[in-house]
């Protein structure tokens, strides 16, 4: 049988030897062993003295492998182990296989050259102190690393390498799965091609990213590219520094966004959208709710399919639309809604406020209250036209009134400095109802038809009294002089001839309730002229103005 599986003694070298089981040894009994026999009493053996081992098949060759003066165990051609001291055998099994003092090298042209390092698998790889690098071709370079699968590397000290192809490059780095890179120090890279390259970065998914240093990847094809970011779930992308992207495709493009929901977006400097489909793209936007949109700087859209794009402007509520700047919209074109329990604004010349519908109506209600004529509020806030009867007519509204009294009421005539009965197209009109005035050399009031209709017949009577008519003559005098004051009294002002309407004005009569009469006293003058008076009916029972 081809087969090695005995230790004999080699007196050319002085030491026990591996050998086939057809060779014999000087001095000591040749058999059939099985190599976990031989290897337990070469162990056994090898704790006195120091040792050699080497390999040779039947009608092949073997090599001595390098004689130190403590235990190892090298088999295959080329192999390398080496020991000082008892405690700290070395293992090379294979072909050029080396391993340094205290490791161990298993596999074609494996090399553990790190101290106390294991390299297991075709052309893998411990250089480090204490590393580990199991897998073809395997690589565990730097000090305490630790290398597992086909071609992983573990370079950097205290690095650990797990899969096909991964790479821990830094120190304090871990990379776990099929190519995946760790090459930040103390990064982290789980998953099929993940690869962390920011000190401190965690990647955790296929195709995962973490840039950034402290950044945070997790989840298929997410990218967590700025300082300090974090991309939570498949697809999410935070690319720039402290940004958040939490959800399925969310994407945070700008320094200090955040965005939370399937598809968002936050592409805003320091911008937040929250919800499915939501969109803060402008400097500090916020937009919160299922598709809502926030498309200005400082804007804010709270609700689903809620659109701002006026700058510094709010949208509140499903569909609401703010398109203006600086303005706050509870709607849109087609849909209005209230806003309830308000508190009451301050109303003042300084005051930016809100009312609310109380304050409204108390507005409302004045407003009514002075116009007076019957006007009210409506339960819709509006105020109802009063209705003024005056002696020109109804009117419903303060304007309108005004000038039917304008046009009915003697008014000043400031280029003769009287008052005018002019009215309409008549250049003089009758003033009726006039009160008798008193008849006295003071008196400054108006007399009426009746009154002068009794002169002028005491006139008629002094006239036919002729036996008298010195006397009488003399009284007559008296009397016409007392008339011709109380006419020229008629001259003065005639006050407004209906109280519906007060205060119309300096240049209109106006009623004298101390006295009960009109007074045609006009700005500091007591007494004024009426002028464009009609000739009165000059009768007893008249009260025409004279």
């Amino acid at each position: 049988m081809n087969k090695i599986f005995k230790v004999i003694w080699n007196p050319a070298t002085g030491n026990f030897t591996v050998a086939s089981e057809t060779a014999k040894g000087r001095g000591k009994k040749s058999g059939r062993r099985k190599l976990l026999v031989s290897a337990l009493v070469a162990g056994g053996l090898m704790s006195s003295f120091g040792a050699s081992a080497s390999v040779s098949l039947d009608g092949g060759t073997y090599s001595d492998g390098t004689e130190l003066t403590d235990a190892w165990i090298a088999i295959g051609k080329g192999a390398k182990a080496s020991s000082v001291g008892g405690s700290t055998a070395s293992i090379s099994i294979g072909v050029n296989a080396i391993s340094a003092v205290g490791a161990t090298a298993v596999g074609y042209d494996s090399h553990a050259t790190g101290q106390s390092s294991v390299s297991m698998g075709q052309l893998s790889t411990a250089a480090g102190s204490r590393g580990v690098a199991i897998g073809s071709g395997a690589s565990a370079a730097g000090d305490y690393t630790v290398a597992l699968a086909v071609g992983s590397s573990a370079s950097g000290e205290s690095a650990v390498a797990i899969g096909q192809g991964s790479a821990a490059q830094k120190k304090g780095s871990v990379a776990l799965g099929h190519k995946a890179s760790s090459s930040g120090e103390k990064s982290v890279a789980l998953g099929a091609s993940s690869k962390a390259t920011g000190d401190d970065s965690l990647a955790l998914g296929r195709n995962a990213l973490g840039n950034g240093t402290g950044s945070i990847a997790m989840g298929a094809e997410s990218e967590a590219n700025g300082l300090y970011s974090l991309a939570f779930g498949a697809n999410s992308i935070a690319d720039a520094d402290n940004t958040v992207a939490l959800g399925y495709g969310a994407s945070a493009t700008k320094a200090g966004a955040m965005v939370f929901g399937q598809a968002g977006k936050a592409d805003g400097l320091n911008s937040i959208a929250l919800g499915n489909k939501s969109q803060a793209s402008s400097e500090n936007s916020i937009a919160i709710g299922q598709e809502s949109y926030s498309g200005s700087e400082k804007s804010i859209a709270i609700g689903s399919l809620s659109n701002v794009t006026g700058v510094n402007s709010v949208a509140l509520g499903t569909e609401s639309t703010a398109a203006e700047d600086n303005t706050v919209s509870v709607g849109n074109d087609t849909l209005q809604r209230k806003i309830v329990h308000m508190a009451k604004g301050d109303i003042s010349s300084t005051s930016t406020d809100a009312i609310n519908g109380s304050q409204l109506y108390d507005i409302s209600k004045s407003v009514a209250d002075r116009l007076g004529g019957g006007a009210s509020v409506s339960t819709a806030g509006v105020v109802n036209a009063p209705n003024y009867k005056l002696q020109s007519g109804n009117f419903n509204n303060v304007g309108d009134a005004l000038k039917g009294i304008d046009d009915n009421t003697l008014q000043w005539d400031s280029l003769k400095k009287v008052y005018s009965a002019e009215h309409g197209s008549d250049a003089t009109s009758t003033i009726t109802n006039v009160k008798d005035g008193a008849l006295s050399a003071s008196s400054t009031d108006a007399v009426n038809g009746s009154q002068l209709k009794t002169t002028n017949d005491n006139v008629a009577t002094n006239t036919t009294n002729i036996t008298n008519l010195t006397g009488d003559v003399a009284n007559n005098t008296t009397n016409i002089t007392n008339l011709t004051n109380d006419v020229a009294a008629n001259t003065t002002s005639i006050t407004n001839l209906t109280d519906t309407v007060t205060n119309l004005g300096e240049d209109a009569l106006k009623w004298d309730d101390a006295s009960g009469v009109f007074t045609a006293a006009h700005g500091t003058d007591a007494t004024s002229k009426i002028t464009n008076v009609k000739d009165g009916d000059l009768t007893t029972d008249s009260t025409d103005a004279v």
